[in-house]
């Protein structure tokens, strides 16, 4: 057994959670842990909403709440919505609520402290733009402009479109992003990580992190130099208070010592709730677990960076492993709460739709390495021919019935083709004389792409996987019997279908949650062929236009 740490994503809470979120790191974070779980390892899940970044403070303003309102309000709508899809952390916190907040701040102190004792801080003076009425610094979520290094519009420090992050004052054709009576040029002082940039790449190969990414840390070092930004003239955040005079205002950035003090947080909270002595990301921490990191590229340099302050403080929190996701767009575009472009996860579910079918397809449409698209019609397409059809019919067979499961068209695409086997030859073999020896040896061909799949963080292999064995399964109902095809179903749909698995484990009253040991030895048992008792659970159709009224036209 290995003890496990995952961190999946520490969403902004200035707004609801959509299909994109949900179909990027929470799903990749909860499907990983219950397969890890599946394979008998201890597994933590931890996230926690970004309570002090922030486009919380620019919610809050123009819904005329406090900015510590906004991100609770948003912070339960958020859990809401990973509880109802089953993608709900073991460990979700709210940095305003106790002892959450006190553990966060103390941790920022502690770093800062640690940094400037190692003289690691540097203080420099930088010239802003500012609101011309009252001073205010356009930092952060109040300054927009163009990407110094792919020209593509940003706001803030940060280019979705490539990934890079930036001063500034590096911004092209920086300006208010909302409008101002009049802006001018101001001086102030922020305090910066001086980077040892040799290990900070050592380090990243050492992690085995994409050299795509890696290669994203040495474009960010040409453009800004071997520095990270500490704190930034916000006003509201939690102040520095370490050596070193800055300008007022000045509040640590949630992407420098806050990232690593949520790490320190879930190390803490991983300690609880296993009663280790200690926090394992301390220096004298002891045995730490494996800690793996779900995120979306956006958020990819902030992240690498807490290995140069992991390097810098001596303190061992930085993941052990990185797992970053592409965007997925809908119909084509950028998913956008204020273009009205969006399918709200919390909208899905009032609607009555099936939770675990949109899991599955969203796990057959993973952004793992390339960006993908959703659209309502592909995903109601997904259900007919694979939920409704091929696993429909999967289960006539068990229950010995005659397969009245249809893959009805969608109104907007003619019937999908049959779906080619994984296995042809066998499948050929199979047909003509099926043997359970011939069954368990397809199953272990399946079983180890379904593993591999979770190695390397691709869920779309998750689901081709299941895709294999609904391809094998009418003839091993024959060769091996009901009970087992679905029994391995079961557990190869688990991380993905929970719901759908559990219930199918139930009904064949097979002990523990969905696991592949216990599938194996069912097929290597050889019980014969025998039907299912009793109505197994199955999977309706989904409409497209139930599904694309949940997303109104852009404006």
């Amino acid at each position: 057994m290995t003890d496990h740490l995952i961190l999946s994503a520490l969403p902004t809470p200035n707004g609801e959670l959509h299909l994109g979120h949900l179909g990027g790191p929470f799903l990749a974070a909860d499907a990983l842990a219950r397969h890890l779980r599946a394979e008998g390892h201890r597994v933590t899940v931890f996230s926690a909403t970004d309570g002090w970044e922030s486009y919380v403070l620019d919610a809050a303003r123009r819904e005329d709440r406090t900015p510590e309102e906004t991100a609770h309000d948003y912070h339960v709508r958020i859990r809401a919505a990973l509880a109802a899809t089953d993608c709900a952390p073991d460990v979700f916190l709210d940095l305003h609520d106790e002892p959450a907040a006190h553990h966060h701040r103390a941790w920022h102190h502690w770093l800062a402290e640690r940094l400037d004792e190692r003289r690691r801080v540097e203080v420099r003076g930088e010239r802003l733009l500012a609101d011309a009425a009252d001073g205010e610094e356009l930092v952060a979520c109040w300054l927009a402009g163009r990407c110094p290094a792919c020209g593509e519009g940003v706001s803030g420090y940060t280019c979705e479109a490539c990934g890079m992050w930036f001063q500034p004052g590096l911004v092209r054709d920086a300006r208010s992003r909302h409008p101002r009576t009049g802006v001018t040029g101001t001086r102030t002082r922020s305090a910066f990580l001086r980077l040892d940039t040799a290990a900070l790449i050592a380090m990243a190969h050492q992690r085995q992190v994409p050299e795509g990414y890696v290669d994203l840390v040495h474009r960010y070092l040409e453009l800004n130099g071997p520095v990270w930004r500490l704190t930034h003239p916000l006003g509201w955040g939690i102040p520095w208070t370490t050596g070193g005079t800055l300008a007022a205002r000045q509040v640590h950035s949630t992407y420098a010592l806050g990232t690593t003090a949520m790490f320190l947080l879930a190390g803490q909270q991983h300690a609880r709730l296993h009663g280790l002595p200690r926090n394992p990301f301390l220096p004298d921490g002891g045995s730490r677990p494996r800690f793996t990191l779900c995120f979306g590229m956006d958020g990819a340099l902030p992240l690498l960076m807490q290995l140069a302050v992991q390097e810098a403080a001596e303190v061992p929190s930085a993941p052990d492993e990185y797992r970053f996701n592409q965007f997925m767009t809908l119909d084509g575009e950028k998913f956008s709460t204020s273009r009205h472009h969006v399918i709200r996860v919390s909208d899905y579910v009032t609607a009555g739709l099936d939770t675990d079918a949109l899991r599955f397809h969203l796990a057959r449409r993973h952004p793992g390495e390339k960006p993908t698209d959703f659209t309502p019609e592909a995903f109601a397409e997904d259900v007919a021919e694979t939920l409704v059809g091929r696993l429909g019919r999967v289960l006539d067979l068990c229950e010995g019935l005659p397969s009245t499961a249809a893959c009805p068209p969608t109104a907007a695409s003619p019937p999908p083709a049959p779906a080619a086997s994984p296995f042809p030859a066998a499948s050929a073999s199979l047909s003509a004389a099926p043997s359970s020896a011939r069954v368990l040896g397809l199953y272990e061909a399946t079983a180890d792409r379904h593993r591999k799949a979770f190695v390397t963080g691709d869920l779309a292999e998750a689901a081709a996987a299941v895709d294999d064995w609904l391809a094998v399964a009418p003839a091993a109902v024959e060769a091996s019997g009901a009970t087992a095809t679905l029994a391995v179903l079961a557990a190869l749909s688990a991380p993905l279908m929970p719901r759908w698995a559990e219930e199918v484990w139930s009904r064949l009253s097979l002990p523990g949650t969905p696991a592949p040991t216990v599938a194996r030895e069912l097929l290597a048992a050889d019980a014969g062929r025998r039907p299912v008792s009793g109505r197994l659970p199955r999977f309706a159709p989904v409409s497209a236009a139930a599904v694309r009224a949940l997303a109104p036209k852009p404006r």
